[in-house]
C-alpha cells in the first residue's frame, strides 16, 4: 500500500499556476526524490502535504485514506514531516529544547526527553549532542536537529526540501546513510533535489516535475 498518494493536485497562485493536476505515490520503505528544475513547482507540492498551503483540487491518501491536511498540526497527526531548507530553530535553545518545543507532554521532563532524543540519534546513526545550543552548531548539525524534530514526532512520512544545499560532500554522505536506515525502517521519504548524482546514489524511484506539470516516474 500507498503511504502516501496525491490525486490531481492543482495549485495556484492568482494567474500563476504552480502546480497542475500532479498525482504520484510514496511508499513505505522507500526513498522518492523530486526531481525538477527551479520553478518546477517541488517545494509548492510538498508544502501541501506538510500542511503549510492547502490545495485548490485533488485529493491527498494517506495509508489508503483521504485526509484534509490544513496545518503542520494536522499533518503531524497523519505521522508526515517537513525538514524545510531553512531551518526553523531557536538558537539559545539546546538540541533537545528545540526538538520538543511545541509538543503537549504532560507531565514534561527534559531529562525524559534527552533519553528519547539519545535513543533516536543511536537508532538510525544520528551524531548529536542533546544539551548542545543551536547557535554553537555547524549548519549540518542543525539539520540532524530538525530531522530528530520530525521523529521524535512520530513521523513516517519525511519530506526533505533539498537537504544537500547546505552540506559537504561528507555531510552528505553521512546523511544518505541515515536515510538509507530510515527507508530500511519502514519510513517513506522523500527528498526534493535537482543534482542529478545524488538522485542516482539514493533514491529507489524518481519522480520527475516540469513547469507545475508531473511528467512521470
Amino acid at each position: 500500500m500507498n503511504a502516501l498518494e496525491l490525486r490531481n493536485i492543482t495549485k495556484t497562485f492568482g494567474s500563476i499556476v504552480a502546480n497542475k493536476n500532479v498525482s504520484l505515490d510514496v511508499k513505505a520503505h522507500e526513498i522518492l526524490a523530486i526531481l525538477g528544475e527551479n520553478g518546477s513547482g517541488k517545494t509548492t507540492l510538498m508544502n501541501m502535504i506538510a500542511g503549510i498551503y492547502h490545495p485548490d483540487s485533488g485529493e491527498i491518501l494517506v495509508g489508503g485514506e483521504h485526509v484534509t491536511i490544513a496545518s503542520p498540526r494536522d499533518a503531524f497527526q497523519y505521522k508526515i514531516g517537513m525538514i524545510h531548507q531553512h531551518f526553523k530553530l531557536v538558537d539559545v535553545f539546546t538540541a533537545t529544547e528545540n526538538i520538543v518545543l511545541g509538543i503537549d507532554e504532560k507531565p514534561y521532563s527534559l531529562k525524559n526527553s534527552m533519553k528519547k532524543v539519545a535513543e533516536i540519534s543511536e537508532k538510525y546513526g544520528f551524531e548529536i549532542d542533546p544539551k548542545k545550543k543551536v547557535y554553537e552548531m555547524s549548519v549540518s548539525e542543525k539539520q540532524t536537529v530538525e530531522i530528530v524534530k520530525v521523529l521524535y514526532r512520530g513521523a513516517d512520512i519525511l519530506i526533505l526540501d533539498e537537504p544537500t544545499a547546505v552540506l559537504t560532500p561528507q555531510e552528505t554522505a553521512k546523511l544518505f546513510a541515515v536515510l538509507r536506515r530510515m527507508r530500511d525502517d519502514g519510513k517513506a521519504i522523500i527528498i526534493i533535489t535537482h543534482k542529478l548524482h545524488e538522485v542516482m546514489s539514493i533514491s529507489d524511484r524518481v519522480a520527475v516535475l516540469r513547469k507545475g506539470e508531473y511528467i512521470g516516474t
